[in-house]
């Protein structure tokens, strides 16, 4: 790695730009566009694919399951990654998760998604941690929120009129060949990041030198009161949002009806909604405290199923999407800021405990809603999902608030 970015400023995109953040950026760039259509396949049609091909409610809660279950072990290698170059445990899990999506394109029983997206989080378990490490070390921190924001907006184009093809693909000829597609298209844009070169990092404390245990871990949370109310806040409306997304699924395909092309505009919605707040939070995360920023994301987990719930036809789908669309924006950078803030130097091992949580949370979540839907009236816990969103959006509003009146 090199000792620090070689900063001689151009001004690119109205941004003082270095040649290693130019270089990365691009990089970055180029590999967000081919990963657009990896994205809209695995992580917008893969469930419904499961779903017309057979796959049961426990499979389904398996299925929105996966992601928590496969960041269980993040703290662990979160405690590795902080004391050595993130960027091999960013690309090479990436490498084999992304080749493994090939299994159900050939095999196309339920349960070949379900053990496929088991071991594919099970690696994203890997690099998730390393990630927030390395886009500290790619770009500066000034400019970071708008950065990433701009490669984020790229691939959200990309994907709107992606989502609309692949649903009419997969009407048209079965799920087999997108996700092919997926798969190649995922394994040439991870190859991308062999490209990036990344800084040493700002030295740490003495605590990081050697791996911390657990306990060790969790100590930084005790440190740390922004940090812990953060955690609080994002358990509850984390849990609010992984509660319902089985039940997004099961009411799209088994009780509206819809189509895939009908889904497509709902992601089609769901991606106009997330470009906008991202062209916005990534302004506004290198401007204003990130905290308020990520307020809004908080809430929005929450107004999603609130809408779902209430409503439950396929217009409130369509607002839903959008909603949820506008949250995914705030989370994806709001929290990378957020954590950069509170905790410098500490990344890693804070995504590894805030991923940990998830895993906890997301693990039981999705499976015990499928499996309640049969005996609970679905409206019911969609409004109870609402209901622990907004318990952690008033914690974590309230909480900042008072941290800064006592600053």
């Amino acid at each position: 790695m090199k000792p620090a970015f070689s900063f001689q400023p151009q001004p690119r995109f109205g941004l003082p730009l270095g040649p290693d953040a130019w270089n990365n950026f691009r990089w970055d760039f180029g590999a967000a566009a081919l990963f657009s259509t990896f994205n809209v396949v695995f992580n917008q049609f893969y469930v419904p694919m499961a779903i017309q091909q057979g796959a049961t409610n426990v499979q389904v809660g398996l299925l929105s399951a996966a992601p928590a279950i496969g960041l269980l072990f993040s703290p662990l290698w979160a405690a590795w990654i902080e004391r050595m170059n993130p960027k091999p445990f960013v690309i090479w899990p990436n490498v084999v998760g992304r080749a493994l999506i090939l299994l159900p394109a050939f095999f196309g029983a339920p349960w070949v998604y379900v053990a496929t997206a088991l071991a594919f989080h099970l690696l994203m378990g890997i690099q998730a941690p390393a990630y927030a490490a390395l886009m500290t070390r790619i770009y500066p921190a000034p400019l970071r929120g708008r950065l990433m924001g701009y490669v984020r907006v790229a691939m959200g184009i990309l994907m709107i009129p992606t989502a609309y093809f692949i649903g009419l693909w997969t009407d048209l000829g079965g799920p087999s060949g997108p996700l092919m597609l997926a798969s190649l298209t995922g394994l040439v844009s991870i190859s991308m990041f062999f490209g990036v070169r990344a800084s040493e990092p700002a030295p740490a404390r003495s605590t990081a030198a050697k791996r911390a245990t657990l306990k060790e871990q969790w100590a930084v949370v005790k440190e740390n009161r922004p940090l812990a109310i953060f955690l609080i806040a994002t358990t509850f409306s984390g849990f609010g949002n992984i509660l319902v997304q089985p039940l997004y699924q099961i009411m799209q395909v088994e009780l509206l009806q819809l189509t895939n092309v009908e889904i497509g505009y709902a992601r089609m919605t769901y991606y106009v909604c997330l470009i906008a707040a991202l062209l916005v939070v990534g302004w506004a995360v290198d401007r204003y405290p990130p905290e308020r920023t990520l307020t809004y994301g908080i809430a929005a987990f929450g107004a999603a199923p609130l809408l779902y719930g209430l409503f439950g036809n396929y217009p409130a789908v369509i607002a839903a999407s959008g909603v949820q669309g506008i949250g995914d924006a705030i989370w994806d950078i709001g929290i990378l800021a957020y954590v950069f803030r509170i905790a410098p130097g500490r990344e890693a091992v804070v995504f590894g405990l805030h991923l940990l949580l998830f895993g906890i949370r997301g693990s039981f979540g999705p499976i015990l809603s499928s499996a309640l839907v049969d005996v609970v009236p679905i409206s019911a816990l969609l409004l109870f999902a609402a209901a622990c969103s907004f318990v952690g959006t008033a914690v974590f509003w309230r909480g900042t608030r008072k941290l800064a009146q006592t600053a």
